[in-house]
Parts: C-alpha cells; sequence; structure tokens
C-alpha cells in the first residue's frame, strides 16, 4: 500500500532566530560597558550597557514578569572592573540575554525590547511581533507602563 503526501497548504516559515550576544566590553571611566551584538533575522546591531542597565531591566521583569530573581549574574562591588571579572560576567550576561530571549520567543516585555533597541533597527512590523502589546484593560488614550 502506497503513502500518499498531502499538502494542507503553504508551509509556515520559521521565524528569524532573535540572538544578543556580549561580544567584548570596555573600561569608561571607573565603569565597564559590555558591548552586545543583536541579531533579528537579517538585521544586526550593536549596543552597549554597563551591568546597571542589566540590573535595571532585571528588576522590571522581576516584577513585571515573575522572572527567576536568580538570573542575573551578582553584583560584585570589589574588584569590579578586573578582568578576570569581566571575562565571566561577559559569559554570564550572554546566557541571561539568551536565557530572556528563549522565555518570550515571539512577543517580549517592552522593556526588554527597548534595551535591545528593537525598536530602532527593524521595521514596525517586525518590532510589534517581539515588542510589547498593549492589554484590553488599557484605558483608552493612556500611554503603556
Amino acid at each position: 500500500m502506497a503513502t500518499v503526501a498531502r499538502s494542507f497548504g503553504p508551509e509556515r516559515e520559521a521565524e528569524p532566530a532573535k540572538e544578543a550576544r556580549v561580544v567584548g566590553s570596555e573600561l569608561v571611566d571607573t565603569y565597564t560597558v559590555y558591548i552586545i551584538q543583536v541579531t533579528d533575522g537579517n538585521h544586526e546591531w550593536t549596543v552597549k550597557h554597563r551591568y546597571s542597565d542589566f540590573h535595571d531591566l532585571h528588576e522590571k521583569l522581576v516584577a513585571q514578569k515573575k522572572i527567576d530573581k536568580n538570573l542575573l549574574p551578582p553584583k560584585k562591588i570589589i574588584g569590579k572592573n578586573s578582568r578576570s571579572l569581566v571575562e565571566k560576567r561577559e559569559k554570564d550576561l550572554e546566557v541571561y540575554l539568551q536565557t530572556l530571549l528563549a522565555t518570550f520567543p515571539g512577543v517580549a516585555p517592552r522593556v526588554l525590547a527597548h534595551f535591545l533597541h528593537f525598536q530602532f533597527y527593524v521595521s514596525s512590523s517586525q518590532v510589534s511581533s517581539f515588542a510589547y502589546k498593549p492589554t484590553t484593560t488599557q484605558a483608552q488614550g493612556s500611554k503603556p507602563v
């Protein structure tokens, strides 16, 4: 008996992968800035954030989306700019960002989309597939939080 393959319409293309990699760091005055290479399909750009920016992002995500408080690598005061700490933190922050992107594969919180600057580098239709969507309970004419 022969098996017949049936097609039920055009196959849906996989959504382009969103990726964020920490590709380096630089010392600016007394703090370290982490260099993040962001990719969304064919678009690629670089953003820079210091650890305190990651911490602010994390606090907002913990409050808004109830992500694990322990997901972000801990803050270190002593030796915060030592090369070994910075290299370890680069790796840990990359894992952090990749975990967030995996946690929110389609529609991610607006705060994460803005942190990675998606609104500046992809078309509005692509941003809407990744950025914050207002809820139906939002008052008409009010700005989303």
